[in-house]
Parts: structure tokens; C-alpha cells; sequence
């Protein structure tokens, strides 16, 4: 096991005593834990520790759909096997843990999970140990208290009266085999049996989601009362982008999830969002989305360069939005973790019956025959859904012919082109979603995960069933792609591409899946060029209508916003830094000579940056 995030690791032997900067090693041996009772079963930990106050370890293997401090797998052997067998997943038949083929020079390979066939070579031998200290006394704990089918009564009384220190090991072990309708009732009986949940608090170690069960319930009795504190989604966080997307950290997660589907809301819809470096777009893309019908934003933020904390903070303290500051570190993924947070942690987000999850260059656009997102959402109820894939249409870019001014006209008004489909390859064919919070456990960029032991209906915009059996050439069936377009009622405008000076400023900073990474012309290639072009030779002029519709009503909630003077004070603070940092940006990028990497007949793209520079973002008086 990987000490740093509890990876399981095929680890060649002098591998094993490699050390960190600060002398801890770098990994741990793991046991496999085979009870002669069940012998089909067999229980991968690493040992517990015994220190007061010291975590126990949550083990992760690569592609597979289960984490926590005990992985149980079937034990499958074959004739010719003798010692060894092989480790079958628990809750899909013919899915097998194997290794990478074996580097001498590597000295590492993860374990996979999903190995489709066992032969030979995807067999593990288990060797013998004697187990003593906090090893026997997790086998005992395993041994006396491990069931198949355990009902939300004998769980209870398994809780109130453990005595050791192995619970969570416990729970962990107990899970796959429990069914789903016994775990619904048992997590409905958290919400009113103090003593239960006093005895979880204090009986297992791992306090990250104790913490997050006992604020779900305070929330709920205390009348759901909207955040108003400064919120934080610290680093610690980062584990909910462990493994594979989606896959739920043990019992406790599963626990918590099942008490979030406890939660009947009371509001109908959200948006949940996270945005760096976008400050400049936020008044405008909040006024629109509020006047469709949006009732409130969940915005996760991290490593903003153009001071748009000012504005989020002046946002959340209006009432406006809930900001969380998402802390980050390099290579961490701030998108997966801030959606992690928000789908497990975070309790607000349940007295929402939908939540859009969006970034800030995208907007929900809907057909005149509807005034509010509402109206749409009331049709597809009639069907059930737990969420619905909405159709990408990328909007094209525009020259700023009045220079840094032009970037206070709102980017729904001076963007204007849908792109033809086939210029952005099979990207429109991409989806984002609109889902019920409680009923997801994770959500990529764009679509969510739920548990696969639930019940779980994914639409299409137009009421079909999302099944991505089309996927487009050279990609695996991904729910990140429909079969089809639908764009008659709802569509989302994907705002990518703006201007060359904005195509400089994102390429600038990082995407939502990369970690916090600063300023930069290193970006800047030949990708970067083409990537643009694609859609500045497209020869469509079919004008995005339905979102120009909105024009006014957009404009007049705008300046209901702006007339805060907090919010027209930071966003004056925004397009200050704005203007400073980008102006910054194009020094770097003429100083560099970024012309001479590109391809030469590509290097036109820019030539309009000096009239598309030229000027000031215009202050609020």
C-alpha cells in the first residue's frame, strides 16, 4: 500500500524500504485476511494501529469500484491452481484484480480491479503469517462479527456494543453483502437515535465521515439553515478523487449517501459550479441563470489571479450564492474534488429538488416555449429521472473591435454564432447534466456517478433514456456522450472560445481537472492554434435565438445586481485585475515570440491582439 493515499501497489522488494524526505517509508504491507469458515472469501487490510488518535488506512485499488480500510473479494481457485487464487470482486461476477505485466526497472505497478478473465498469471499466492497484537485482534473482530446478511437491528446492536478498536474495519467488510434496503433503514434511524450515533461517533477512528454524518443531522434539525459562514473545502478533501471516480470510500460514505436520499427538499433548483479566473463573466452569468429560474449557486473556487474572491465573497454574504473555497494543491483535481464535496459533504445542496452542474462559460438555454427552467423540468417529471444529459452548441468567437472595453458587454450579447457540429469534431455530441443531488455519489466533468447497487434513470433531453451505445470513434461507451442531439428545448451554449484574447487568458491558467498552476506561456503550441481555428474558418451563421431572447430581461437583472454597491465595488476590483493581469499575459506571450511555435499559417490568429488589447475595462462609477 502507497502510505501517501492508501494505493495498493504490486511493489518489488527493495522497492519496499524506500523513504521520504521526512524518513517515513513509502509503503506498508498489506495481509489478506482468510477465515476458515468462509473460505470463499478473502479480506485485503493493512494492519490496524493501536496508537490513540492515529487513522486507520483506507485502500484503494485501481479500477474498482469499492474502497476502504477492508476490501473483501471471492476467492476463486482453479484446479490447476494449487496455493494460488485469484480475487474476484463482490459486487460484479467476472471482474478480476491483476497487476500490470511485471518492470524490473518500474519497481511499482498498481493493482487493477477490472481484469475481465482469470487464466494463470492474474493469481496471487497467499503465504502464511502469524498474527498477533492489532492483527489478531482484527481477525477476531472480523471473525466474530462478520455476517452476510446483517439487518439494520443487529447492525445497531453491533455498533452499540463493539468493544476494540476495529469497527470501521468491521463495516467496511459488512457492506458489500449488506442490501441496499437494509441500509436505507438503518440510515434513517441515525437522524432520530442519539445513542447510535454518539456510539459512531466515539467508536470509529476515521473522523472524516463521522464529521459529515453528525452536520447532516444538526442541518436537518436544526431547520436546514442556509450557510453564512466563510466555507472551506480543505485539502484533506483530495481522497474523494482517490481511485476510480465515483467508487464510495467504505461503509461510512455508503452510510452518508443513504442518509442524504433521507432528505425530501424543499426548493426546486440550483446550480453547482467551479470557476477560476472567470471574474469578469460572473455578475452576467448569475443574472441570466437567476432570471431562468436558477433559486441559488454553489460555486467552488481555488488559485483565482484576477481577485475574483472580492466578488464570490461579496456574492455569498448577499445571500446570492454559497461560495467555497477550494483548496488545492499541483496535480490535484479541483473539479472531482470540489463536486465530491458538494455531493457528500456539503448539506445545503439537498434542499434542492436539481442541481445544473456547470461551468462558468456555460449557459442553460432554453426554447421560447418556456420562461423558466422550471417549466421544462415539470414536463420530464412525468417520466422518472434521476438526471438528464443536455446537448453542448459551441458558440463561436468574436473580435473585440473596441478592444478591453468590449469585455464588459455581456458574453450571451457579443457572442452570437452557434459553430457548425462537425467543426469541433464529435464535441457537441458531448453532454452536461441536470440531476437530484441526493441521488448521486460523485460527478465528473460531465455526467454524474451513482452507486451501482441503485436504482439510477439517465435521460436525454427528450425524454429517451441516455444509453451511450454510439460512442464516437476511438472512445469506449462513455456516458459523457449521447447518441444523439437534441437541442428542440433545452440545449447548453458553451461560451469556449470568446475572443483570441480570452483564448490567450484560458490557456493561461489551468482547466477544472488540473491542479493550481501558475500564469504561463509554456500552453502555447501548436494544439492551442488549431484548437481555435477549428471554429474561426466555420463558415455557420446559425444565431444562437434562444438566448438572445433573453437579452433584456438579462440586462435588467444585471443591473439590479450592479445597483449592490458591494458587488459593483468588487467588480471593480475584478476588472482592475483583470486588465493588469492580462495586459501581463500578452507581454509574456510577444516577449517569447509564442508566433514562431505555431505552424506559419496559423500565426494569423494573432493578429488582432493588438487592436483587441488596445483600451481599458470600463469602472462602475
Amino acid at each position: 500500500m502507497r502510505q501517501a493515499d492508501g494505493a495498493v501497489c504490486h511493489v518489488r522488494c527493495d522497492e519496499m524500504v524506500s523513504r521520504a524526505e521526512d524518513g517515513t517509508s513509502l509503503y506498508r504491507p498489506l495481509l489478506c485476511v482468510v477465515f476458515p469458515q468462509w473460505p470463499d472469501y478473502a479480506f485485503l487490510t493493512a494492519e490496524p494501529p493501536m496508537e490513540e488518535g492515529t487513522m486507520p488506512s483506507v485502500l484503494w485499488v485501481d479500477q474498482f469500484l469499492y474502497k476502504g480500510t477492508v476490501i473483501p473479494f471471492r476467492r476463486i481457485k482453479t484446479v490447476e491452481s494449487g496455493e494460488y487464487a485469484g480475487l474476484e470482486s463482490v459486487f460484479v461476477q467476472e471482474r478480476f484484480c491483476t497487476t500490470h505485466a511485471w518492470s524490473y526497472t518500474k519497481g511499482v505497478n498498481h493493482l487493477l480491479g477490472d481484469c475481465v478473465q482469470m487464466k494463470g498469471w492474474e493469481q496471487f499466492r497467499f503465504c502464511p503469517v502469524e498474527p498477533e497484537g492489532s492483527l489478531l485482534e482484527l481477525g477476531r473482530a472480523l471473525a466474530g462479527h462478520f455476517r452476510q446478511t446483517l439487518r439494520p437491528d443487529a447492525l445497531r446492536t453491533l455498533i452499540l456494543t463493539y468493544e476494540g478498536p476495529c469497527l470501521q474495519h468491521v463495516l467496511d467488510a459488512v457492506f458489500p453483502f449488506m442490501r441496499a434496503a437494509d441500509m436505507r433503514a438503518f440510515a434513517a434511524l441515525l437522524f432520530k437515535d442519539e445513542a447510535l450515533l454518539g456510539a459512531l461517533g466515539q467508536k470509529v477512528k476515521e473522523g472524516f465521515w463521522v464529521e459529515a454524518i453528525k452536520a447532516l443531522v444538526a442541518w436537518d434539525d436544526e431547520g436546514r439553515p442556509a450557510s453564512r459562514a466563510s466555507l472551506v473545502c480543505d485539502e484533506g478533501n483530495i481522497r474523494l478523487t482517490y481511485g476510480v471516480v465515483g467508487a464510495p470510500e467504505g461503509f461510512l460514505q455508503m452510510l452518508v449517501h443513504y442518509m442524504r436520499r433521507h432528505i425530501q427538499p424543499r426548493k426546486k433548483v440550483c446550480l453547482l459550479s467551479t470557476v477560476r479566473n472567470e471574474g469578469i463573466y460572473l455578475l452576467e452569468w448569475i443574472a441570466y441563470h437567476r432570471n431562468i429560474g436558477v433559486e441559488h449557486f454553489f460555486i467552488y473556487s481555488n488559485d483565482n489571479d484576477d481577485q475574483s474572491d472580492a466578488l464570490l465573497k461579496a456574492l455569498h454574504n448577499e445571500g446570492i450564492i454559497t461560495y467555497i473555497d477550494n483548496k488545492v494543491s499541483l496535480g490535484d483535481s479541483a473539479q472531482l474534488k470540489a463536486y465530491g464535496h458538494a455531493l457528500n459533504i456539503l448539506p445545503d445542496i439537498l434542499d434542492y429538488e436539481w442541481s445544473f452542474i456547470l461551468d462558468g462559460d456555460e449557459f442553460i438555454t432554453l426554447s421560447p416555449m418556456f420562461d423558466r427552467v422550471q417549466d421544462y423540468l415539470k414536463g420530464m417529471e412525468r417520466w422518472d429521472a434521476d438526471a438528464i444529459a443536455l446537448n453542448w452548441q459551441f458558440i463561436s468567437s468574436e473580435v473585440n473591435q473596441n478592444g478591453f472595453s468590449d469585455l464588459t458587454i455581456p458574453l450571451t450579447q457579443r457572442n452570437r454564432v452557434i459553430v457548425s457540429h462537425g467543426r469541433v469534431g464529435e464535441g457537441w455530441r458531448l453532454v452536461k447534466t441536470v440531476c437530484r443531488p441526493h441521488s448521486v455519489l460523485q460527478s465528473r466533468p460531465h455526467n454524474p456517478l451513482a452507486w451501482h447497487g441503485d436504482s439510477f434513470t439517465y435521460r436525454l433531453a427528450n425524454g429517451g433514456l441516455h444509453e451511450y451505445r454510439n460512442p464516437p470513434p476511438g472512445i469506449g461507451r462513455d456516458p459523457a456522450f449521447s447518441d444523439h442531439g437534441y437541442f428542440d428545448k433545452i440545449y447548453v451554449s458553451h461560451y469556449y472560445f470568446k475572443s483570441i484574447v480570452e483564448w490567450v487568458w484560458k490557456y493561461a491558467r489551468n482547466s477544472g481537472l488540473d491542479g493550481a498552476i501558475s500564469f504561463g506561456v509554456e500552453r502555447y503550441a501548436d494544439y492551442w492554434a488549431n484548437s481555435y481555428i477549428t471554429q474561426l474558418e466555420d463558415t455557420s451563421t446559425a444565431v444562437n435565438e434562444n438566448i438572445l431572447l433573453r437579452e433584456h430581461a438579462t440586462r435588467n437583472e444585471l443591473e439590479r445586481l450592479r445597483r449592490v454597491p458591494a458587488l459593483r465595488d468588487a467588480e471593480n476590483i475584478v476588472r482592475y485585475a483583470w486588465e493588469e493581469r492580462l495586459n501581463y499575459l500578452l507581454d509574456m506571450i510577444e516577449e517569447a515570440d509564442v508566433a514562431s511555435r505555431l505552424r506559419e499559417e496559423w500565426r494569423y490568429i494573432l493578429d488582432t491582439i493588438p487592436m483587441e488589447r488596445a483600451g481599458s475595462l470600463t469602472l462602475h462609477s
